[in-house]
């Protein structure tokens, strides 16, 4: 069986971490697998690098059309049984091929379609229909939650057009890691055994509500605990770097530190490794990956209640969740775990023993080749 996943190419964060660690763990289980995408980017480099086959039809903008042909030709000529799809760009550009080729098309919705361009008026006016049209031309979805499966059920998608797999992380292996000392001594930050190191690990978008993160950190810092001992982490980039960036400085948040955007896998699972409490205060979550890689380091998390991350932490129990938005609420969570370690523990432990059960990387890959089958043999 041999499957071509396509994909933009300048991908990060939550997409990138899954479709690489799909690619490399079908191929483990003697799935022939290839990448094709439209632009370069860290995706493709850590793809070469993982020795997965990557090959670039460039699409300089969105309406460059003259792509499509080049595109169908090569999935003609690939040989191979099924084309997968991530992602608005490959959703768009299959919209024209899927009709005309004997080689069926899934493809998975890693977010809420509707928000994915939220924040930036011209793109959100023109390709958020565009892709959600592109998305009901597809028979077969496959989505990251159970949330966002009865999402597109109660948007007219049918029902039996729709599976659901969740992401899935590797606990087999070893992590190349920086140490937490090593970490901070990296970004040049001050250690000490008692200080609270709080991290959000998530891209400047308006949908990741990082905004929300830092009001909460501003309120804990100015109004809660002003004595405390605590240091907030964000590493991340995109639209709103500038706003932020402008925030901690006029607000003179020095226990506030933007790192920046973190490439290297090693150096990410430092930050991991550096954090007490792993947050994520997104408006809309698929089946996030960052709290994932919080999971399998053992951290206690605080996120919102929404998408899939309902499904994957049960409030009070393996982690606190709170209603997106809320920063006082946030506040109040960094208070009840900056003052009890036992509880930070506690809620990192029930949490990794929950994600190795249940959202293993094998897991995943298996769910897929099952479904691939089934689609192949339906044609």
């Amino acid at each position: 069986m041999k499957i071509l996943h396509f994909i933009s190419g300048g991908d990060t964060g939550g997409a990138k971490s899954h479709v690489l660690s799909l690619l490399d763990s079908l191929r483990k289980k003697n799935i022939n697998v290839e990448l094709l995408c439209v632009m370069e980017g860290i995706f493709t480099e850590e793809a070469r690098e993982m020795g997965i086959p990557v090959t670039i039809i460039p699409q300089v903008k969105r309406w460059d059309v003259s792509v499509i042909k080049k595109i169908k030709q090569f999935i003609m000529d690939s040989g191979c049984d099924l084309v997968h799809c991530h992602g608005a760009r490959a959703n768009y550009i299959a919209l024209f091929i899927m009709n005309s080729i004997n080689v069926p098309m899934v493809t998975t919705l890693h977010s809420d379609y509707k928000l994915d361009f939220a924040g930036n008026f011209k793109k959100n006016l023109i390709f958020t229909p565009i892709n959600a049209f592109a998305l009901r031309r597809f028979k077969h979805i496959l989505t990251v939650t159970n949330a966002f499966r009865k999402m597109l059920i109660d948007r007219g998608f049918k029902e039996e057009r729709l599976n659901v797999i969740y992401n899935g992380i590797d606990f087999s292996k070893d992590i190349s890691s920086l140490t937490k000392a090593e970490f901070l001594e990296h970004f040049g930050i001050e250690y000490t055994e008692n200080t609270v190191f709080v991290g959000i690990a998530a891209r400047f978008d308006a949908v990741k509500g990082v905004n929300v993160f830092l009001d909460g950190a501003k309120l804990f810092c100015e109004k809660v605990l002003p004595d405390a001992d605590i240091c907030f982490l964000v590493p991340g980039s995109g639209e709103f770097e500038e706003e932020y960036n402008n925030f901690v400085a006029d607000n003179g948040l020095t226990k506030v530190h933007l790192l920046g955007q973190i490439h290297d896998e090693k150096l990410m699972n430092g930050f991991y490794n550096a954090v007490d409490i792993n947050c994520l205060t997104s408006f809309s979550e698929s089946f996030p990956y960052a709290l994932l890689e919080g999971a399998r380091a053992g951290k206690a998390t605080v996120a919102t209640a929404v998408g899939g991350i309902v499904e994957m932490i049960e409030d009070r129990k393996d982690g606190c969740l709170i209603e997106s938005g809320d920063s006082s609420a946030l506040a109040a969570a960094f208070k009840t775990l900056y003052e009890n370690k036992p509880l930070r523990e506690q809620y990192g432990k029930a949490f990794y023993e929950k994600a190795k059960a249940h959202f293993s990387v094998e897991s995943m890959a298996q769910t897929h080749i099952d479904i691939y089958k089934k689609i192949i043999n339906e044609r």
